[in-house]
């Protein structure tokens, strides 16, 4: 009988762990795809990227905490959302822009806003290449939203009214 027991209580031991991993094997399949950000490679990227009156005036040093502070802004205000259908969140052009140069005068680093600027475009540009950062640009999303009638409400138009049909049977152009 006590071996019985025994075995039940393994069998039970090992249902319990399946389901555990398999919870948590979801769980991770489900995560978005993680980025590994080598800070050697955006700093050697970003002094490349720079312009000549910018590398004369900032040590590495400088550029290392210019990135650091930008990853601050980045990882206060982007993050992946625990679901799919969460809504973006937009953010103003020169957001980081503010953000650094404010955290630039608490911690006593004298860059002026037109280096901030430039190492900000660089670090951004090596997050995209990085796949780390996805910013769309605001013209163009604005312009690509406006080009769309709202499909959630009743009242909206459709985007072919029957009577917008040339005669080649295909529907007018917007351009």
């Amino acid at each position: 009988m006590t071996i019985v027991l025994l075995i039940l209580a393994g069998l039970l031991v090992l249902a319990v762990a399946f389901v555990a991993v398999g919870h948590a094997v979801g769980t991770t399949e489900a995560m978005p795809r993680q980025i590994v950000v080598d800070a050697h490679e955006a700093i050697e990227f970003c002094a490349e990227a720079l312009p000549d009156r910018i590398t004369a005036s900032l040590s590495y040093d400088d550029l290392r905490r210019l990135i650091r502070l930008h990853l601050e802004w980045v990882q206060a205000y982007h993050w992946a959302p625990a679901s799919i259908d969460a809504t973006p969140v937009v953010f103003e052009q020169y957001d980081p822009l503010a953000y650094v140069m404010e955290r630039c005068h608490v911690v006593g680093l004298e860059v002026s806003a037109e280096e901030a600027a430039a190492v900000i475009e660089a670090h951004s540009d090596y997050l995209r290449v990085a796949g780390a950062l996805h910013i769309d640009d605001p013209v163009d999303v604005e312009a690509d939203l406006a080009e769309f009638p709202l499909l959630d409400r009743p009242d909206s138009p459709s985007a072919i009214e029957a009577g917008d049909v040339g005669d080649d049977g295909e529907a007018p152009s917007s351009s």
